[in-house]
């Protein structure tokens, strides 16, 4: 599952920048437009993104030709998980400012959330044209890469963007992955600790330390980064899945059917988690439950049948032996 754990991790690891103040030629047009932009960049600083965003939908009402406008309302969106809306603004800003470098590195973020990683290459791509010293650029171009298999790529766009800002413990984060793509495990740990002295509260960096100390054959302390994971933010279902698995592992069976429930009410669509949860089941002698679990796995994904088909005989081995499943 490590290749999928950090995949579902990608999105959670875009960086945007934050709403920026735009120059613009004065008429009473921009002057009352700008001053919208002000008034929701005020509301953007204090996290307040819904009204942010009615601020700068104002202001390209007033002057539906300011790039800054669109560009800041693309920032709102995205904050606000309209992925769809913030690719269409920044695409009107990039139509008025074609030269507009942080436009594209965030486009490309949007293109990547949207599963166009080839879309979010191409972005990272001419913003390193017209800028190479942006940081943002170099480092979603890594994570692109990483997610298309070129883990090599990907370490060597995220050298570059520590090199230009080493002050942001998402790129040592996304370096870390690829580096354990790359049965790097302490390279992989190496840089997590790096992004937690950054941002002592980065759930994310727990998650892939821990998929990394597990890689070690450090149970505990794996399983201690995913029970960190799950108190910093307790809405990914990939902590509860991988603790749960840690708990299997343990051969403690009532923890990670808890933990492969709570992932499963939180991604429905997790068909590991079901086949999981229902393997936990059966070594408890629960049968129909545990096909019920096989059941809906398999309805979510058929390509898991033959896996599931030979863990279900070794765990009515284990089963008949009275052991737990490893």
């Amino acid at each position: 599952m490590l290749r999928e754990t950090l995949a579902l991790l990608c999105g959670a690891l875009l960086l945007s920048l934050p709403a920026r103040s735009f120059a613009q030629p004065l008429n009473s047009r921009t002057t009352t437009a700008n001053s919208y932009i002000e008034r929701g960049n005020a509301w953007a600083a204090k996290g307040e993104w819904e009204r942010a965003f009615a601020d700068y939908d104002l202001a390209i009402a007033s002057d539906p030709n300011l790039a800054g406008a669109y560009y800041n309302r693309a920032i709102a969106r995205w904050r606000l998980k309209d992925y769809e809306g913030a690719r269409a603004d920044f695409t009107r800003a990039l139509g008025l400012n074609p030269r507009d470098s942080e436009a594209y590195a965030d486009r490309s973020g949007v293109r990547f959330l949207l599963g166009d990683p080839d879309g979010a290459i191409s972005d990272c791509n001419r913003a390193i044209e017209l800028n190479p010293q942006l940081a943002l650029a170099w480092g979603n171009r890594g994570l692109a890469r990483d997610f298309k298999g070129d883990h090599a790529g990907a370490i060597a766009d995220l050298d570059r963007a520590i090199e230009l800002d080493s002050r942001r413990a998402e790129f040592y984060n996304n370096r870390g992955a690829a580096r354990l793509l790359m049965d790097d495990a302490d390279g992989a740990i190496g840089d997590q600790n790096l992004a937690l002295k950054l941002k002592p509260d980065f759930a994310e960096a727990y998650i892939v330390r821990a998929a990394a100390r597990l890689f070690k054959g450090d149970n505990d302390g794996a399983l201690a980064d995913q029970s960190q994971a799950i108190a910093l933010n307790p809405r990914f279902a990939i902590s509860w899945f991988n603790r749960g698995m840690i708990w299997k592992g343990k051969g403690d069976l009532r923890r990670a059917e808890a933990d492969f429930t709570q992932a499963i009410e939180l991604a429905p669509h997790l068909a590991e988690a079901y086949t999981q949860r229902g393997l936990v089941r059966l070594l408890q002698g629960r049968e129909q439950d545990a096909q019920r679990d096989f059941d809906r796995g398999l309805a979510l994904d058929k390509r898991l049948k033959q896996s599931l088909e030979r863990r279900i005989a070794e765990a009515k081995r284990q089963l008949a032996e009275r052991s737990p499943i490893q």
